[in-house]
């Protein structure tokens, strides 16, 4: 269930290798139900943890696989997801602010980039998901030289040639593919 036992972390550190479903990760539920992305192997998971007092450093590999639409042709793909990740995990300090003081205010975990546990585990599941989430690509391609679809007709370049005109003679820029610039003079 993707949790470090503090416990069990010795001297030379400890290793995981997990598996666990993407269903078992509550933030890649929410990403794979608000578009066309699914996870269709579960997440592999390599950890490295070692203990420094009660902090624990964390250095690890994340994989999956999922399936979403290329930007360019619309057409679902398979794309293999990898991401390496370095945490610290420090005991949580008990909430001892007066809430009049405001200008006593401490930073929380979660705004210094670690993670906060109680008791002997760390939960892991919402660092993992947010390490493959970051390792999304923002415009995912099936392949590089994929030629999209045509802007007039829709047809999928990379099937078949669009049978449109290659210019339309009304459009506003065509006087442009006529017109020559005087070469500047240095």
């Amino acid at each position: 269930m993707l949790r470090i036992h503090i416990g069990s972390i010795t001297d030379q550190g400890l290793n995981l290798d997990e598996r666990e479903d993407a269903a078992g990760l509550p933030l890649l539920n929410i990403v794979a139900g608000e578009g066309d992305l699914r996870f269709i192997r579960p997440v592999h998971l390599i950890i490295h943890a070692t203990l420094s007092g009660e902090t624990v450093l964390i250095d690890g590999i994340a994989e999956t696989q999922v399936r979403l639409p290329c930007s360019r042709c619309l057409e679902p793909f398979n794309l293999k997801i990898q991401a390496g990740f370095s945490a610290t995990a420090v005991p949580e300090i008990p909430s001892l602010i007066d809430p009049e003081a405001a200008d006593d205010i401490e930073l929380a975990a979660d705004d210094m980039d670690v993670i906060a546990y109680s008791g002997d585990s760390i939960d892991l599941r919402d660092e993992i998901a947010q390490q493959i989430i970051m390792a999304l690509p923002f415009k995912p391609l099936c392949r590089d030289a994929c030629k999209g679809l045509c802007s007039r007709c829709g047809v999928d370049l990379n099937q078949t040639p669009c049978q449109c005109s290659p210019l339309d003679e009304k459009s506003p820029f065509a006087v442009l593919k006529t017109r020559t610039f005087p070469k500047k003079q240095e």
